[in-house]
């Protein structure tokens, strides 16, 4: 037998846990996923966990909870009953979500980055009982328990030593897709963009239809634009994971991508800043380079390149846009970079793209991760053309014009549910979340290629629109990243919903004054109508990182919140 599947098994009726096992028993040495051994020490190496310890350690999960939280009734093991984790960055996120569905639980993993009003509101409108703890917890959960008022019961979470320590018996998992397609098998949440997080429920029929989106057949001419994190014949999907394990984003990389497409996550520390995040992601490709083994099955390979891809989010690409010392030690070792969670400058891709490919990644909590597809003879170095993506047609998108800005035309993708005939019989996930609507705004915003029709440029949410007191209105995303693509500016944001005119928040990079940025602010004044541009005296100069949400993008609303006083004393004396 080969040392693992080839192609890929492709199952979109075969639930989560039975596919572990499946995949386990016959590849055991197989390896499922890479984590650091320790957290801010990449020189310890990584530890590789292979396909059959992770279905061992699903199983010693099951058992825990029985044990612990309590055994359900068979009728009652239908993913009613939410546990809740917080924890760092290791494999146990995919054991407990995997091990919850064995023993007819479900789980739900918050971001910590958010406030314990914020998280006590999600727990609670999801019903969750049950709070798992790791051995360090974030200092939230503290918070959280306290104004639950005995309402959450915390339990001290098994270690990854403890669900590795030994081998199980299994536990009994009978359920097939057809008895369960509708009961939920993890609860994720929306970012909180622009207020506080909402429960999404992915149930087994959904993760189908996404298994079914992943590996949709491709118009001809056309390959997959995300092929760089695929095993296939010669493709080895190693992903480097830069990113957290909570998001929706986090349970694709280290659940749905391993067992749905074959990809092999290596997870490098995490950075609490854009910096620290490049700088441990390089010495993650520098130890993977040193050890000079990448092993894929039986399989060995020493080479310069050590990953196929690293996935990033756009604070990353504007940050190592801006230091190219940094970009070159990390092109030397990827094939790729793929970010997510929000749009990059022009400035810091066009860098980035002269010197590797740069895939850019579109998805929303209901839908998953949207199919994109690009022409075998595209050169997206071209032109600016990586900002473009062009949707698979089965997406069913239609772009409907909603407004103009700087004299194009901005669209609005919806989304129509499909017939359901065609294609297998697919209907995309958004639907699984909405099963009684017929069509559904993405809340995303497009620009239309001028040069290639199929091709679009995200452009901004609906919520990003600002608009002002004179009821003008103004899509602050492109101006926003032409601000912060200034190696003086780390970040940006303008500021003008019910507002006489324009503001600006911005963090300054070490040792930068306003000053010797404010150039760059005019140049960007030039392009924007009169009410949207940003006078020196509507400034305010933040001193810590903006606050984002998991996925890296700006929380909006709490933005405000935070800044208000400053805000109202800035409107206040202009006029």
């Amino acid at each position: 037998m080969s040392a693992r599947p080839n192609p890929w098994p492709i199952r979109h009726h075969t639930l989560l846990p039975a596919l572990l096992s499946s995949i386990a028993d016959q590849y055991p040495s197989l390896y499922y996923a890479w984590f650091p051994r320790d957290p801010d020490d990449i020189s310890k190496g990584y530890r590789r966990f292979t396909f059959a310890e992770v279905a061992n350690a699903v199983n010693a999960f099951a058992w825990w909870i029985d044990q612990n939280v309590g055994k359900l009734a068979e009728e009652q093991k239908n993913g009613n009953k939410t546990l809740v984790y917080m924890g760092p960055n290791d494999i146990r996120y995919a054991v407990f979500c995997l091990g919850s569905v064995v023993a007819g639980y479900k789980m739900l993993f918050p971001s910590p980055r958010y406030g314990s009003e914020a998280l006590g509101k999600l727990i609670e409108t999801i019903d969750a009982k049950v709070l798992l703890s790791p051995g360090t917890p974030y200092p939230v959960e503290a918070e959280i328990l306290e104004k639950s008022k005995g309402g959450i019961t915390k339990l001290q979470a098994p270690s990854v030593d403890q669900l590795f320590a030994e081998r199980v018996a299994a536990y009994p998992f009978t359920k097939t897709f057809a008895t369960c397609k509708d009961e939920p098998a993890i609860c994720v949440h929306t970012s909180g963009t622009t207020g506080f997080p909402k429960p999404v429920l992915w149930t087994h029929d959904w993760i189908a239809s996404q298994s079914q989106t992943l590996n949709l057949p491709l118009p001809a001419g056309f390959t997959r634009h995300d092929y760089h994190i695929r095993y296939q014949n010669d493709q080895r999907g190693r992903l480097l994971v830069t990113g957290p394990p909570f998001h929706a984003s986090g349970i694709f990389n280290m659940v749905l991508y391993p067992l749905l497409l074959g990809t092999k996550p290596i997870y490098s520390q995490p950075g609490a800043t854009p910096e620290a995040n490049v700088d441990r992601t390089i010495a993650a490709l520098e130890f993977l380079h040193t050890e000079r083994t990448v092993t894929s099955g039986s399989a060995t390979e020493t080479s310069q390149k050590v990953v196929d891809c690293v996935s990033v989010m756009p604070t990353f690409i504007e940050y190592v846009a801006k230091h190219p010392a940094k970009l070159d030690q990390i092109v030397q070792r990827s094939h790729s970079l793929r970010y997510g969670g929000g749009s990059v400058s022009r400035t810091a891709g066009d860098i980035i793209v002269d010197r590797t490919h740069l895939v850019c990644g579109i998805g929303s909590t209901e839908q998953g991760i949207w199919p994109t597809i690009l022409r075998t003879d595209d050169d997206m170095k071209l032109d600016g053309r990586w900002e473009y993506v062009t949707p698979h047609p089965a997406l069913n998108l239609q772009f409907r014009p909603v407004s103009e800005d700087a004299g194009q035309t901005v669209y609005e993708a919806v989304m129509v549910r499909n017939n359901g005939e065609d294609l297998d019989g697919y209907v995309q996930p958004l639907f699984r979340c909405f099963p009684d609507l017929q069509e559904k705004s993405m809340g995303d915003l497009f620009l239309r290629s001028q040069k290639s029709p199929d091709m679009w440029k995200h452009h901004g949410r609906t919520d990003d629109l600002l608009v002002f007191l004179s009821n003008e209105k103004f899509f602050p995303t492109v101006a926003e990243q032409r601000i912060a693509s200034h190696p003086g500016i780390a970040e940006a944001l303008i500021v003008g919903t019910r507002r006489p005119k324009a503001s600006l928040i911005v963090r300054l990079e070490e040792g930068f004054k306003l000053d010797d940025v404010w150039e760059r602010i005019e140049e960007v004044n030039v392009d924007s109508p009169l009410y949207a541009r940003v006078t020196k005296d509507m400034v305010i100069v933040a001193q810590e990182p903006f606050l984002k949400t998991a996925k890296g993008s700006v929380r909006k609303v709490d933005m405000l919140g935070k800044y208000s006083k400053e805000l109202d004393k800035l409107y206040g004396e202009g006029f």
